[in-house]
């Protein structure tokens, strides 16, 4: 069968690969991440494919058999049709007809993008089989192996077949050409999907109004454990797959990689080369803190290659409008998650009940005011204000026989140990929402709230705002109350207070609980742990810079 009527003519497109096709014709959003986005990830259906696929090819070698020659993993290549790929087995019979069998893991099925892809093979047969014997070589139909039941299923290329699949091959091209992201399918589809927690097919369709609440979801690439280093003379190396925390020659902890998502050094720890070099090979990010706790900077493993999405935020960034709306929305979450704050607080102390009802209240009446503002610098007042009242109250929320007193806000130096307390707090609040705004993509030195300064993350200093008084100010007020931190705890260091070294063990430990802790999401109505809805928000901005959704909403508390 002559193919001139159906090639495809466009000159200079890409060739896409088989596989590729196949996920466009099931589905084309998870193509635009795969391809366009570069996200490729690996859950234990793809292993599962890839190990099934494996073992056919390293069992099965080329052979005749039965009037039959067999050859297996023969790459085609094909400009005219727009693909390439490799066919897992050509069968040819006693006259040399060959026919493409393609293998999947299931036990059975009747897909149209199994069918798609076979036939592609068939196209590519037909092409490269016509070229090397200079006659026209047709190729009628082929099968899909099904290595669940051991059966294979005919499927003939008819033309309506043949112009479909060329069809589905001119719409991926030109989704790669004009690089903008297809609505979620939101179906059946997604369950099992490997990138269902970046795609957020239900979270996007209920932010759009289009659908119910959507099921809980887990995002799959938050950092799960993190190894704090934080003990002077302390050097971190490798052997094999694990990491020896050794001092005086003498090792104080042995930690398989598989167990770290994230590195926090403290100042006097060193790290050797294969340690970077394997820390940076597993995508283990390392963030370090300074002698007195405050946050230096990160070693950062591979960029993310999303491109498209960090131009997304470049350009809001640059769109005064946008960084308002963007800031409003942070700034609401902010006020309301400090109000709530105070309120759960005020029945827990019956003779300082008036003063946090009054600042409440006041907070209030600021939080309405948020979404008037006209410029980030009346933004930035309102929210001055209504920290200012936050923090009037602060004190308030300590116990008196722990010896802790707070009087305000003092940063560089801290002024007292509850200072000293909430600038470690958010110091490591900064790293771990760095770490994630890289996770997803985004760029954390390009913010829209906080003005742009070298050397600055400004977005991951917009996204804690959300994030400071549900998670760091919950954090020194149990560690106060609770006494896990005494006012012996803190030294006197260049004219300010700091946690000593022995006590930031404690610290770290309440640090990473207080994330373990589930809390319902506002907007979604279902629980995560604060570490995972870290991840989450950064997520939902992401796809309000790719213009999924309307507006960013958010974290807030319940009451």
């Amino acid at each position: 069968m002559s193919q001139s009527n159906l090639a495809i003519t466009a000159e200079e497109q890409p060739l896409i690969s088989l596989s590729q096709i196949n996920t466009f014709v099931f589905c084309n959003r998870r193509f635009y991440y795969e391809s366009v986005e570069g996200h490729q990830v690996v859950n234990h259906h793809v292993e599962e494919g890839k190990i099934k696929h494996l073992r056919v090819h390293t069992q099965m070698k080329d052979r005749s058999e039965k009037g039959k020659s067999i050859s297996r993993q023969q790459y085609f290549a094909s400009p005219q049709l727009g693909v390439s790929g490799y066919v897992d087995l050509i069968e040819f019979d006693g006259e040399g007809q060959p026919t493409p069998v393609e293998y999947k893991k299931a036990g059975s099925g009747n897909w149209l993008n199994d069918q798609v892809q076979l036939c592609l093979q068939g196209m590519l047969i037909e092409e490269s089989e016509s070229t090397a014997s200079g006659s026209e070589v047709e190729v009628a139909f082929g099968y899909i192996y099904y290595i669940g039941s051991n059966r294979r299923r005919k499927v003939p290329f008819d033309e309506q077949l043949r112009q479909q699949s060329l069809d589905f091959v001119r719409q991926a091209q030109e989704l790669m050409s004009q690089q903008k992201i297809p609505p979620p399918v939101h179906d059946n589809r997604c369950n099992g999907c490997s990138l269902r927690e970046i795609c957020l097919p239900g979270e996007v369709a209920y932010l759009k109004d289009q659908d119910q609440r959507p099921l809980r979801i887990q995002p799959a690439l938050g950092i799960d454990q993190v190894l704090y280093v934080d003990e002077p003379g302390v050097m971190l190396k490798k052997t094999g797959q694990r990491l020896l925390m050794v001092k005086e020659g003498q090792t104080l902890q042995d930690i398989p990689l598989i167990h770290i998502g994230q590195v926090v050094v403290g100042n006097g720890v060193s790290l050797t080369t294969p340690v970077f070099q394997t820390l940076l090979k597993e995508g283990i990010p390392v963030g370090f803190l300074s002698s007195y706790g405050r946050y230096q900077g990160g070693l950062t493993p591979a960029v993310s290659r999303n491109s498209l999405l960090r131009m997304s935020q470049f350009q809001a960034a640059q769109k005064p409008d946008q960084c308002l709306a963007i800031a409003k929305s942070i700034v609401t979450g902010k006020i309301h998650n400090m109000r709530v704050m105070l309120q759960r607080r005020k029945w827990k102390a019956e003779e300082t009940k008036p003063e946090i009802a009054r600042q409440v209240q006041q907070i209030g009446k600021i939080k309405k005011k948020v979404s008037q503002a006209e410029s980030l610098a009346q933004l930035l007042g309102l929210e001055g204000n209504a920290s200012a009242h936050y923090f009037a109250t602060f004190d308030t929320l300590l116990k008196t026989e722990t010896g802790f007193r707070f009087q305000k806000r003092s940063r560089r130096p801290p002024k007292d140990p509850v200072n000293a307390l909430l600038s470690f707090a958010y110091s490591l609040l900064t790293l771990d929402l760095s770490s994630a705004i890289q996770l997803v993509g985004l760029d954390p030195y390009i913010g829209f709230y906080h003005q742009q300064t070298y050397g600055r993350p400004c977005l991951a200093l917009d996204l804690m705002e959300e994030f400071r008084s549900v998670i760091a100010d919950s954090v020194v007020i149990t560690l106060i109350n609770n006494r896990q931190i005494l006012v012996d705890d803190f030294e006197l260091k260049s004219g300010g207070f700091y946690l000593k070294s022995s006590a930031r063990k404690v610290f770290y430990a309440a640090y990473e609980k207080r994330k373990n802790d589930q809390i319902t999401h506002p907007t979604f109505g279902y629980q995560l742990p604060l570490r995972r809805l870290i991840e989450l928000q950064v997520r939902i901005l992401a796809k309000y810079l790719q213009g999924e959704i309307d507006t960013y909403s958010p974290l807030t508390i319940g009451k």
